[in-house]
């Protein structure tokens, strides 16, 4: 991209992927992009066309910038993808995290443990829309502390491409009920528990064991068909 204007644009782009703001199958707004961040119609073009290129979007005719749609079959690799990576990822940060990761991935887990506090004092079952998304952010930055420490940029970019791309197969799918949230925070935590003692087989187990439940937990919750839903020309 040939501007920083450029960049700002992507990377806001990318973040509302992320965050699972625009949902799979809707059409990017250049408009309201440009408006949101303040800048020409130009750069957005170029954020645009690079997302493009990493396989986020798809340009369609007539139609503009489209998220793309996964099916189960290419969620499924996916998340074979992470576990090889984030769990030989995992191993590594044991050995490598520093005193300020460890306390940042302390202070994850007592925000994630107080939002199930409040979920569970609202008498809900289920974690409301604001609840879900922070529980969303607290998760991605719980695996991203963990990549971060390994010091490899490579697979920094690698793991966050790839989680933009489960949290759009996840979109308006994933249900973030107390059970859901307990348990997930219950495999951070033995996560945790292997990274403060140095355990670098212990900590790769519990991430492998964690990513594949989390693959379980979205393709049992999700209805889309294995035939491939690409848009087409």
């Amino acid at each position: 991209m040939s501007s920083n204007h450029s960049q700002r644009a992507y990377q806001h782009i990318r973040r509302e992927l992320l965050n699972g703001s625009v949902a799979p199958g809707s059409r990017l707004s250049y408009g309201s992009i440009r408006k949101e961040i303040g800048v020409s119609a130009t750069p957005v073009r170029e954020a645009v066309g690079q997302l493009a290129s990493e396989g986020f979007v798809q340009l369609v005719p007539q139609l503009g910038a489209v998220v793309r749609e996964l099916n189960r079959e290419e969620a499924t690799e996916l998340y074979e993808l992470r576990e090889a990576l984030e769990a030989c990822a995992a191993g590594q940060a044991a050995e490598r995290i520093s005193t300020r990761q460890k306390a940042e991935i302390r202070d994850n887990l007592s925000e994630c443990l107080a939002l199930i506090k409040e979920v569970r004092n609202s008498g809900r079952e289920q974690a409301n829309c604001r609840l879900a998304q922070k529980f969303r952010n607290l998760d991605l930055a719980f695996h991203m502390i963990l990549i971060e420490a390994t010091r490899n940029r490579r697979m920094l970019k690698v793991v966050g491409d790839s989680h933009i791309l489960t949290r759009i197969f996840q979109a308006d799918r994933h249900e973030f009920s107390l059970t859901i949230l307990e348990a997930t925070v219950a495999e951070h935590e033995a996560i945790a528990k292997a990274i403060e003692a140095g355990d670098r087989e212990g900590t790769h187990d519990a991430m492998r064991s964690h990513i594949r439940n989390s693959l379980n937990l979205t393709l049992n919750e999700s209805d889309v068909d294995i035939d491939d839903r690409w848009w087409t020309e």
